[in-house]
């Protein structure tokens, strides 16, 4: 019964000290460990590093270093026991475009990076014209050429940013479009495929 009723009072005390004075106690992850023994220190904060050290601990901090022989057993295991050898990939394609090699699944790296250079231009250029940020609305980003493909009209209430070179070749125009299909105007709507 004792060691229950002290360890009902240590808890206690915990839960004053977390929730009485914040948590974590003072500027730092630390607790006093021996505030719970000791009852009649009423202040729990520290003036110097060998304080926090000597009387605290710290939370969430790695005692040791991993060491290089201790990484590779638990990439790799031990050999005597459980051996996971590097296995060779065998699902790496070439790319149709670039001819660099990626892993099946991904995008190609060398394309992807062509990519995000022309998506940091537009994102330039939609700011330097329209100074959104974020942007909240949505922009038609057209190249050299393609405003004339459809009547002002059809401009009139969008916002459009013109970027001053012609569209890539690997960069649809169809890539910004949110749908490719037209709206409809029809009310009534059959379900199919229910079950």
């Amino acid at each position: 019964m004792n060691r229950l009723s002290l360890a009902i009072q240590k808890f206690e005390q915990a839960i004053q000290i977390i929730f009485g004075r914040g948590f974590p106690p003072g500027s730092l992850c630390t607790v006093d460990c021996n505030s719970f023994l000791n009852e009649s220190k009423s202040e729990n904060h520290f003036n110097s590093l060998k304080e926090i050290f000597d009387i605290g601990f710290l939370w969430a901090v790695p005692k040791k270093r991993r060491s290089l022989d201790i990484r590779y057993k638990r990439r790799f295991g031990v050999e005597k026991y459980v051996w996971k050898p590097p296995i060779a990939k065998t699902n790496i394609l070439s790319c149709v475009n670039c001819g660099h090699h990626y892993e099946a699944g991904r995008l190609c790296g060398h394309c992807y990076e062509k990519v995000k250079l022309e998506t940091k231009e537009m994102q330039d250029a939609i700011q330097k014209e329209l100074g959104l940020s974020p942007v909240e609305q949505n922009v038609i980003v057209l190249y050299d050429g393609e405003k004339e493909s459809k009547t002002d009209d059809f401009w009139k209430n969008q916002r459009i940013v013109e970027m001053p070179k012609k569209r890539p070749s690997w960069f649809h125009q169809n890539l910004l479009e949110p749908t490719s299909q037209e709206p409809s105007d029809k009310k009534d709507v059959k379900l199919t495929n229910l079950s």
